[in-house]
């Protein structure tokens, strides 16, 4: 056997003892806690405090839910005409604001620039391929 051969199966024993002991190290009167709490790695959990013991249900729960479940709506879902209704609603306060914003200076100032530089980068484009 060579020597790293050796070395590994050391290593490896090693790491399986502690793993093993590990489960070991949580009972309270482990031989090996008393020797870890000596030497400063463990210590013993303490008691709650008292609004946690408050706070906590009374009983054992079999299963401890992490969301809860959404309420119910209000109101009952909107029939086709309602529905009809909100989208024309919506579809008028856009067609105002898109005329509110087609007039604004610095909105047709921003739309004749991005047409100017769609302009040029298709020219640049268009030269770009004819010279290929």
């Amino acid at each position: 056997m060579t020597r790293a051969s050796v070395l590994i199966g050391v290593v490896s024993a090693a790491a399986g003892f502690f793993w093993a002991s590990a489960g070991l190290a949580q009972q309270s009167d482990s031989a090996l806690k008393n020797v870890m709490k000596m030497m400063g790695f463990a210590t013993d959990v303490a008691p709650p405090a008292d609004f946690v013991l408050q706070a906590r249900p009374k009983g054992d729960l079999d299963f401890i839910p992490v969301f809860q479940p959404p309420p119910e709506p209000a109101k009952p879902a909107l029939n086709d005409k309602e529905l009809k209704a909100i989208k024309g609603d919506l579809e008028a306060v856009q067609k105002r604001d898109d005329a509110t914003r087609q007039t604004f200076p610095p909105a047709v100032k921003a739309m004749a620039e991005e047409k100017a530089a769609e302009a040029k980068k298709a020219k640049s484009n268009a030269s770009a391929a004819a010279s290929q």
